[in-house]
């Protein structure tokens, strides 16, 4: 008798559960259980698909198929394989310009429901590359990178996977792949231009490290090609690179005066270089700019609350981001071609900047 009570007991189980199962979708725990995994990563497989190895996700899909799961959006994504996630690789995190790029970028995407994952390169497209990996691998769905020059086994890993992606602070129409900024090399024709209508004729220069940086390079060729069009040269002695910060800035101008030629104007490839050779000039009491104008790039935050405030390039940094993530966006949910958004950077004229001191 109680094994017949038992029988029964658990055919009554079954068609219990059988008509719970009807009324209602499985839940975590049954699709846990089915995958062999804890619900705990049941649960970061539908939230962040990215850290979860090929094979379990296999398996958590396989459950998911079996038990027709389908709580909410992240289980819609779990199955399509999108992750809503955006990669970034951006020279460095320590400047205020690529603050003002990625938190526009990021902006932008969260509005149209996707999530940025941010990374540092540090001038190194080396460890670009290996971070865009690691990012595809994680699951992005697509890529906004800094400058043009990339190393070429990454072009070729966004072909192969079919990963969009776009280039920043760039503007090439030549290229066969999309960008958004502006030509830095004009910028710097700007400057120079701007310098030489002054009255300036002995004019130098502190780039930022032009290896594998097309922006300081190209600055650097503007600022050249303007002054061989005003039939004026750069001296190899009074042009230097240094990395991006204040006191690269204050010994670049060391370095310049420790040639002795005279110079009356200086060009930087950073405001950040520029700040160092206001603080140089101000320890060396030369007057700015009535012994020296100076002139910077990118208008930081800081730059006009310099003393006196500084003459600089704007950079659109903010309208980059939003582009570049109209972009990918665009290539996620519809189609894109190929496209060249040229945006412009404008000379900022404030007080570092005057006609040369007549003697």
């Amino acid at each position: 008798m109680e094994r017949r009570s038992a029988k029964a007991g658990d055919r009554n189980g079954d068609n219990l559960i059988n008509r719970k199962s009807s009324n209602r979708s499985a839940g975590l725990r049954e699709v846990a259980s089915l995958a062999g995994v804890s619900v705990t990563t049941a649960s970061r497989a539908l939230l962040n698909p990215e850290l979860i190895n090929e094979s379990t996700m296999v398996r958590i899909q396989a459950a998911i198929r079996q038990l027709g799961y389908m709580p909410n959006s992240a289980a819609r994504a779990l199955r399509s394989r999108r992750t809503k996630l955006i990669g970034t690789i951006v020279t460095t995190l320590d400047h205020a310009i690529c603050a003002s790029l990625v938190e526009a970028l990021q902006a932008k995407l969260h509005a149209g429901g996707y999530a940025l994952v941010v990374t540092s390169s540090e001038f190194d497209i080396r460890a670009e590359l290996e971070q865009a990996r690691t990012l595809v691998e994680r699951g992005v769905e697509a890529l906004v990178l800094v400058g043009d020059h990339h190393r070429p086994e990454l072009y070729e890993l966004m072909a192969r996977r079919q990963i969009p992606f776009i280039n920043t602070y760039a503007f090439r129409p030549d290229r066969p792949y999309s960008c958004v900024g502006f030509d830095n090399a004009v910028a710097g024709e700007k400057v120079a231009s701007h310098l030489v209508q002054l009255g300036h004729k002995k004019i130098a220069m502190i780039a930022g490290i032009q290896k594998e940086n097309d922006r300081a390079s190209d600055r650097a060729t503007g600022v050249k090609r303007e002054l061989s069009r005003s039939g004026l040269n750069l001296r190899n002695e009074l042009f230097c690179e240094k990395p991006y910060s204040i006191e690269a800035g204050r010994e670049g101008l060391r370095d310049l005066m420790r040639a002795e030629i005279p110079f009356t104007a200086i060009i930087c490839g950073s405001d950040i270089l520029a700040f160092g050779v206001l603080a140089e000039c101000r320890a060396l009491k030369i007057k700015v700019p009535e012994k020296l104008s100076i002139a910077g790039f990118d208008d930081l935050e800081f730059a006009p609350h310099l003393f006196p405030p500084l003459t600089t390039i704007r950079v659109p940094a903010e309208e980059m981001g939003i582009r570049a993530a109209e972009y990918v966006i665009r290539c996620l949910e519809t189609e894109a071609s190929v496209q060249h958004i040229h945006l412009e950077a404008t000379l900022i004229l404030r007080e570092t900047t005057a006609p040369p001191h007549q003697a």
